[in-house]
């Protein structure tokens, strides 16, 4: 057979052969045998029905081979597991010198280790080993030795474990975490890395010049504990806003709380009432095999000063993979040729992309990509594009339509890269994600004109459309070829009216009911008028109806009488049915010279002229 080479596993330092140490008295799940009576042990010669009973539990063993070697250094029993496991025929093993399958090298301190094992100055020895299989496979061994030379097995009972899968993942992990702790090391961006309980596990060289903490002083500390100890030592922290954070606020800290990505935090850092220094913060919650959070790892850009060369481009192109992936905008550069190099995931995300679509190494199209107004863009318009001719892009407002339809307005900035010395590079260009922001800015200019309660027109809208109505009647007059123009039958009608007792309905039933009962007529008015009139609510139960008016006051007298008959049909709200009458003031405006402002006062005069006719008529009716 192959020779072993024999290596210590961690533990006290016993010899120098491979390694430091060898451990002993580790259990290893050896089963005794606990009824066998020693004067009827059959004697030790081989693995034939003599040594049968003697041996059998150990053909039974857990572990992968058992062999078993009297105090000479022979072997009394191998079990039949090793021929699977070496692949050599071990029938005629009995007898054999057990040191001679050791090489040179580790010969002597096993057989050390193996007469303090006889003398009973160990009870058992663990080590490792590495031999190769007949066929000429390497294999790594756990091996594990003790003492039965008492009791009915008689001899060193040997524990041999085939451990070539675990030594191959455990060095696989080894150099995942060499590979993972030098991409971090080269980092710009300071990094931070944090266990399930908050305790700091990681940081780089750019967090240590960066924070001017070094990694001796912070390392197996608790997050919240740190960021007290440096509030008390002069250290502030501050959010985009001014205000100081707590330590729950701290982006790794929401990271591991939510188990999701913090990206874009503005921090500030201040020492002892120095300037600030500003920082973007980027946090990623790490889970584990069954979706738990196993902790969270930051990166931290200094944006104090945000200039950057193009050598600097150049280095951050090398870690592009690892410093993209936290980045909340979508970034898109290519080369010279105009071939996309990257495409980081919140690019992905904006533009809907699947998981088997793949856009590096292709050349920039108009697929998904549309002008602000929603229509088709060419290619030749594609920001990347443009930046590659020379154009720098600056908050261009675009959409991107996914291959499933869905829509994202983006605002978008870009530039050409050129070294030192003028040469193209490629072109980069920046996505930031304003759907949101387009869509409450939208919100703004729809509250800034509409009455909250009830979504109809309010004051600076109807001011709007009072002039606008007046500005068409000037148009009117100039454009008609007619010399007798001002005959037209053709003016504006504003109603201005309001709910007669409508503040009993609020004093008995409530303000609730009220604004219920005031939404119901908002609906009959906007029911009731063509798309293109006005319906506004000046405030409390007054309301307002501006109409293009095209057969003079008949019409409008005709509208007015629509208006009151269909407000005073009865409503049915909360489980009520309520009644009330609108008082309807209108004024007819045909001169284009009318003053907008004065046509509402008139209609003001013109509704109170009614209501106070409808109460002579009550008191008449009374009397």
């Amino acid at each position: 057979m192959t020779k072993y080479e024999a290596r210590p596993v961690t533990g006290d330092a016993e010899f120098e052969v491979l390694g430091p140490s060898v451990v002993v008295g580790r259990a290893r799940g050896y089963r005794t045998v606990p009824s066998l009576n020693p004067d009827e042990a059959a004697p030790a010669q081989g693995n034939g029905s003599g040594g049968a009973l003697r041996f059998q539990s150990l053909e039974e063993h857990e572990f992968d081979v058992v062999a078993v070697i009297d105090r000479d250094g022979r072997f009394v029993f191998v079990s039949a597991s090793a021929e699977r496991l070496f692949g050599y025929d071990v029938t005629d093993a009995v007898g054999l010198d057990a040191f001679a399958l050791f090489d040179s090298m580790s010969v002597d301190p096993v057989r050390a280790l193996f007469r303090d094992l006889v003398a009973r100055r160990r009870l058992s020895v663990s080590l490792e080993m590495c031999t190769l299989r007949a066929d000429g496979t390497p294999i790594d061994l756990d091996v594990f030795a003790a003492n039965h030379l008492d009791d009915p097995i008689g001899g060193i009972v040997v524990n041999v474990r085939d451990i070539t899968e675990r030594k191959r993942l455990e060095q696989r992990v080894r150099d995942s975490d060499r590979r993972q702790a030098t991409i971090i090391e080269s980092l710009a961006d300071g990094v931070m890395m944090v266990d399930a309980g908050g305790t700091i596990v990681r940081v780089n060289e750019a967090f240590e010049v960066m924070f001017e903490a070094p990694r001796v002083r912070i390392l197996g500390q608790r997050l919240d504990d740190l960021l007290e100890a440096g509030a008390g030592a002069g250290l502030e922290v501050i959010g985009a806003d001014g205000e100081a954070i707590r330590s729950d606020e701290h982006p790794l800290a929401a990271s591991l709380r939510g188990g999701r990505r913090s990206v874009g935090i503005v921090l500030g850092v201040r020492r002892h009432g120095n300037k600030i220094m500003w920082v973007r913060a980027n946090a990623q919650a790490m889970l584990g095999s069954e979706g738990e959070v196993t902790g969270a790892v930051a990166s931290f850009s200094d944006i104090t000063e945000a200039r950057q060369s193009a050598a600097e481009l150049r280095r951050e192109e090398r870690f592009l993979q690892v410093l993209l992936d936290t980045l909340e905008e979508g970034i898109v550069a290519c080369d010279a040729e105009g071939r996309i190099t990257v495409f980081n995931p919140s690019a992905r995300r904006l533009h809907g992309l699947g998981e088997g679509t793949d856009p590096i190494g292709k050349i920039p199209s108009d697929q998904g990509l549309r002008r602000a107004d929603g229509s088709p863009m060419a290619q030749r318009e594609n920001p990347l594009i443009r930046a590659m001719s020379g154009e720098k892009l600056r908050d261009v407002e675009l959409v991107l339509e996914s291959e499933v339809g869905d829509r994202r307005k983006v605002s978008v900035n870009g530039q050409a890269l050129v070294d030192d010395e003028g040469w193209m590079l490629g072109a980069v260009v920046a996505m930031h994600d304003v759907t949101e922001q387009k869509l409450n800015e939208e919100r703004l200019a729809v509250l800034a004109l509409h009455d909250p309660l009830t979504g109809l027109g309010n004051r600076t809208l109807l001011a709007e459309r009072l002039q606008e109505a007046i500005d068409a009647l000037q148009r009117d007059v100039r454009s008609s070829p007619s010399p007798h123009a001002g005959d037209s039958q053709r003016g504006v009608a504003v109603y201005l009216l309001d709910l007669d007792e409508f503040k009993e309905i609020n004093d008995v039933l409530g303000h609730d009911v009220g604004d219920d009962m005031l939404i119901a007529v908002a609906r009959r008015l906007s029911a009731i008028v063509r798309p293109s009139d006005t319906v506004a609510r000046l405030g409390g139960d007054e309301f307002v109806v501006v109409c293009d008016i095209e057969s003079g006051e008949e019409e409008m007298l005709r509208i007015a009488e629509r208006i009151s008959s269909a407000l005073a049909r009865p409503y049915r709200i909360e489980g009520r049915t309520l009644s009330v009458l609108a008082s309807v003031g209108g004024v007819f405006a045909d001169n284009p010279d009318t003053d907008p402002s004065k046509l509402l006062s008139r209609a003001d005069d013109a509704m109170y002229g009614v209501k106070w006719s409808r109460r002579r008529e009550r008191r008449s009716m009374m009397d």
